[in-house]
C-alpha cells in the first residue's frame, strides 16, 4: 500500500484533522460554505469544522438522540437540518444502548429534531434526499432502501429487491441524481452499480444494473457530480474512482489510490473530501490490532 503521506501534492492538497484515538470515522457531509460534518463509529459523536478549518472541534455529543456508530450523513440546507445514518454492529462504545435508524438534529445548533427507527431493525448505511424533500437510506443487512416522506413521521420500505443483494454488508452509497431524477447505489460486496427509477407517484421503478467497464472495489461512499457522472470512495483500493454512465453501462476511471482505509466522501469545489476511517482495526481487531495510528482525517482528491 502506498503511505497517504506520500501522495503527490496534484493528488491531495488540503487535509482536515479529526479528534480523538479511537474516533474511527465514517460519514461526512458538507453545507455550501464549506462547513464539514464528520462521524464516529466508535464514539457515536458528530464533529464539525467551520469553513476554512483544518481542525474539526465537538458538535454533536456521544449519545445524543439516540445516537449509537454514525454512519452516513447529509447536509439539508433547505430546512436546516443535519441527517445521520446510526446503525449497531455491535462493536462501538455505545452498542445496544438505542434503536437503529435515523436522526435528525439542527445543522446550526446540533440540536435533536428527529429520530426515526428502522422498522424491523437493520444497518442504516446511508443517506440521500430527492427535490421533493423524501429521504432514502440503505440498509447493508438486507436488499431493501427504506424512505421517509417528506414531512412524514415514520421511514418506510420503498424497495426490497433480491438483485440489490441478499448478503449481509451489500448495499452502501445510494444518492439521487437531480437531472435524471433517479437512485443510484452500490452493492459494496459485489461491487455492484444500481440505478433505481421513481415512479410519478413515489414508489420504486424499474431496477437497472449498470455494466461497469472495470469493476467497482467494495463501492462505499457515492455521489452524482455531474450529469451522468458519479464518483465513489473504493474500500477495497483505498482510493476514488470516477464512473461516467451512459445508458445501462459506464466508464471507470481509477483517480486515486492508497489512502488509508476509506470510507464516504463530501463533494465540494470539485474535489472529493475523503475519510481515511483506519476501519480495520474497528471492523477486524483480532486480525489488524485494535489501534488506529491518530489522526483520523479527511483529505481532498480532486476529481479533475
Amino acid at each position: 500500500m502506498i503511505n497517504s503521506a506520500d501522495l503527490d501534492v496534484k493528488t491531495r492538497t488540503r487535509v482536515i484533522t479529526l479528534p480523538g484515538d479511537r474516533f474511527f470515522p465514517e460519514g461526512v457531509t458538507v453545507t455550501a460554505e464549506g462547513a464539514f460534518f464528520v462521524g464516529s463509529m466508535e464514539e457515536g459523536s458528530i464533529v464539525r469544522a467551520l469553513p476554512g478549518a483544518t481542525q474539526a472541534e465537538p458538535f454533536i455529543e456521544p449519545g445524543a438522540n439516540g445516537l449509537v456508530s454514525v454512519l452516513g450523513l447529509y447536509a439539508d440546507e433547505k430546512r436546516g437540518l443535519l441527517w445521520a445514518c446510526s446503525a449497531d454492529a455491535g462493536n462501538g462504545k455505545l452498542a445496544g444502548s438505542a434503536p437503529v435508524g435515523v436522526k435528525a438534529f439542527d445543522l446550526r445548533t446540533g440540536e435533536a429534531r428527529g429520530s426515526y427507527d428502522f422498522p424491523g431493525g437493520g444497518f442504516p448505511n446511508d443517506l440521500t434526499i430527492d427535490t421533493q424533500g423524501n429521504l432514502y437510506v440503505t440498509d447493508s443487512w438486507t436488499p431493501r432502501i427504506l424512505r421517509l416522506p417528506a414531512g412524514g413521521s415514520a421511514l418506510e420500505e420503498w424497495i426490497n429487491d433480491p438483485q440489490l443483494g441478499v448478503e449481509q454488508w451489500s448495499l452502501n452509497g445510494i444518492d439521487f441524481d437531480k437531472n435524471s431524477g433517479v437512485i443510484y447505489t452500490a452493492n459494496q460486496r459485489a461491487g455492484k452499480l444500481f440505478r433505481i427509477a421513481i415512479e410519478p407517484d413515489g414508489r420504486a421503478g424499474a431496477v437497472t444494473l449498470i455494466e461497469t467497464s472495470l469493476p467497482l472495489r467494495r463501492p462505499d461512499g457515492l455521489k452524482v457530480i455531474n450529469p451522468d457522472t458519479l464518483a465513489t470512495a473504493e474500500g477495497g483500493a483505498g482510493g476514488m474512482a470516477v464512473v461516467k454512465v451512459s445508458g445501462d453501462t459506464a466508464e471507470v476511471t481509477v483517480i486515486s489510490e492508497g489512502l488509508d482505509d476509506v470510507s464516504t466522501f463530501a463533494f465540494y469545489q470539485g474535489s472529493a473530501w475523503i475519510v481515511e476511517n483506519q476501519g480495520r482495526h474497528f471492523w477486524d481487531p483480532a486480525n489488524t490490532g485494535p489501534d488506529a495510528k491518530p489522526p483520523f482525517r479527511v483529505v481532498e482528491v480532486p476529481l479533475n
